[in-house]
């Protein structure tokens, strides 16, 4: 616990350097944490190239943030969370441009379920399941929820698509979400 406790001094310190007008300090906090946000871009991307370039925009995204940084939590977390925001606004940007290449083609791996970043990544067995579920829901709230998370669509495009309202859809999404948390809860 000492050590944890030594190591979060030490990153303050380089925070503080950085906030009191010497970037040279910056480059500890990079060399320290590089390997962390890479494997995390990694994990989201799954792609060697897309990992490298994210994991240098998160680190100058931090560096220009860092004055709002509080210190009420560890550098590291808060860069974790910078990372994993970043990964995510990517992998929508992508998911946006497949949908409009190929609006029928999904891959199992494309619907996040949860914005905190202890969620944020995954199994494979769980993302199956997911699939598994919304294969399994009644028309309309299969079409709703596959639009919805895996196409990206908003409320309005689903609700222009199907000739139904954006608030029918809001509903449909509701049931289908509260449909998948009971089967979810059945599974256990």
């Amino acid at each position: 616990m000492k050590r944890e406790e030594g190591r979060r001094l030490e990153e303050l310190q380089w925070v503080r350097a950085v906030k009191a007008g010497h970037p040279e300090a910056y480059k500890y906090l990079v060399q320290r944490y590089q390997n962390m946000v890479y494997h995390v871009c990694l994990k989201i991307t799954s792609d060697d190239t897309s990992a490298k370039d994210l994991s240098q925009d998160i680190f100058m995204k931090a560096y220009s943030a860092l004055p709002a940084f509080r210190e009420d939590s560890s550098f590291s977390t808060w860069l974790y969370q910078i990372a994993v925001r970043k990964c995510l606004d990517w992998k929508r940007a992508q998911q946006r441009e497949q949908a409009r290449r190929s609006p029928g083609e999904v891959n199992e791996n494309d619907w996040v379920t949860s914005e905190t970043p202890e969620q944020i990544v995954l199994s494979e067995e769980k993302s199956s399941r997911i699939r598994r579920m919304v294969d399994e829901l009644a028309e309309p709230y299969r079409s709703a929820v596959r639009m919805y998370y895996f196409e990206q669509c908003s409320y309005q495009e689903i609700a222009e698509r199907r000739g139904i309202t954006a608030k029918t859809v809001e509903s449909q999404l509701y049931r289908a979400r509260a449909m998948m948390r009971k089967k979810g809860e059945e599974l256990r």
